[in-house]
């Protein structure tokens, strides 16, 4: 009798057991998951964000180009040469000239000699006028030479003058310091007036150039903080707008601005760069505006989740506009007045309960 209430026993104690871990996994199940997050309603205005494409240039540049035709004798600088202002760069051939400054030298000591001579001629005239020595009519005609000879030494000096001033222009020097960037021609070339021999620029001082439309023109203002984003390394360095061009007549209807660029962190930078500014301006841009780590993205999709209000995290597919820096616009899929979830203590799926 006891060998078959045995069996009996183990079979209820088994299954009691069973009924035991049923109902303990039914409780838990019954515990409905809660994942802390930070929740942040959007923003309905935020101060317009302007962003345009355009080139890094020199401050200061310079074409070097002579002022007459004539043949190339010496360059003397190369590029990438460092220069000192006032340094001699370029040497045209000025034979011609200083021939003809060598014929006006001659002349002019020869009118020298011929008025120091016409004077002691006039000063002798003059003493023997006051002694009634010779006539009035002598003594006038003596002074018109006198005079004559003065005038010609003084259109010699001229011409003289002139010569030594163009000569200045075949020797032609740096106006500034700074470097050397380009070299257009060679050393026996003829150099024309229209086109440049050389190329300097005023090392390490660049400013950002781009061009806006008379809608964004009335945005900016002298003296304005922006950002340069560099096209070619993604390096970031800020600008201040330092001039705006108050015409558009000669640019296709686009105003000219530039921003000096305050390269504190010495980013090593070239004339020509493609770049990006980034500028706040005033005016405030009207829309849904969400923190960027709200978005989370799935492949080419982007969305979100809002809480509801019985404080479940909904999944919303959105579709994104213009980007703020840290806001996002959101041009459809939410409403301003849904909470949006900006981080979360653990992952988030569609329904599952949250506190915040």
């Amino acid at each position: 009798m006891k060998t078959k209430l045995l069996p009996i026993f183990f079979i209820s104690l088994f299954s009691f057991s069973l009924m035991s871990c049923g109902e303990e996994t039914q409780s838990e199940k019954s515990q409905p998951e809660v994942v802390n997050v930070e929740v942040q309603n959007p923003v309905t205005s935020l101060p317009q964000l302007l962003t345009h494409k355009g080139k890094i240039r020199s401050s200061k540049s310079v074409n070097i180009q002579s002022r007459a035709s004539s043949y190339v004798d010496k360059i003397l600088v190369e590029v990438g040469d460092e220069v000192k202002e006032n340094q001699l760069l370029v040497k045209l051939n000025s034979d011609d000239l200083i021939s003809k400054q060598a014929q006006l030298s001659a002349k002019l000591e020869e009118v020298k000699a011929t008025l120091e001579n016409a004077e002691k001629d006039y000063v002798r005239y003059k003493n023997l006028r006051e002694k009634n020595s010779v006539s009035e009519k002598e003594l006038e005609s003596i002074r018109l030479k006198y005079n004559s000879v003065k005038s010609q030494k003084a259109a010699v000096e001229s011409q003289l003058n002139e010569v030594e001033s163009e000569l200045k222009y075949f020797n032609i020097r740096a106006p500034f310091e700074g470097l050397i960037t380009s070299k257009s021609a060679q050393e026996g070339d003829l150099a024309n007036p229209q086109y440049p021999i050389l190329q300097m620029e005023v090392d390490n001082a660049f400013e950002f150039h781009f061009s806006v439309s008379e809608r964004a023109i009335s945005a900016l203002r002298k003296g304005q903080l922006a950002t340069v984003k560099v096209s070619n390394d993604g390096q970031i360095i800020d600008a201040q707008i330092s001039e705006i061009s108050s015409s558009s007549l000669n640019s296709g209807g686009q105003y000219l601005v530039k921003a000096k660029l305050i390269n504190e962190n010495n980013i090593e930078l070239f004339s020509g760069q493609q770049a990006e500014i980034q500028l706040v301006t005033d005016v405030l841009d009207q829309g849904v505006f969400i923190p960027k780590p709200a978005l989370m993205r799935r492949g080419s999709l982007q969305g979100l989740f809002v809480v509801s209000p019985d404080n479940k995290a909904m999944l919303r597919w959105v579709e994104v506009g213009t980007d703020y820096g840290e806001h996002i616009e959101i041009l459809s899929g939410l409403s301003e007045a849904e909470p949006v979830v900006i981080s979360a203590d653990s992952k988030l799926y569609n329904g599952i309960n949250v506190n915040y």
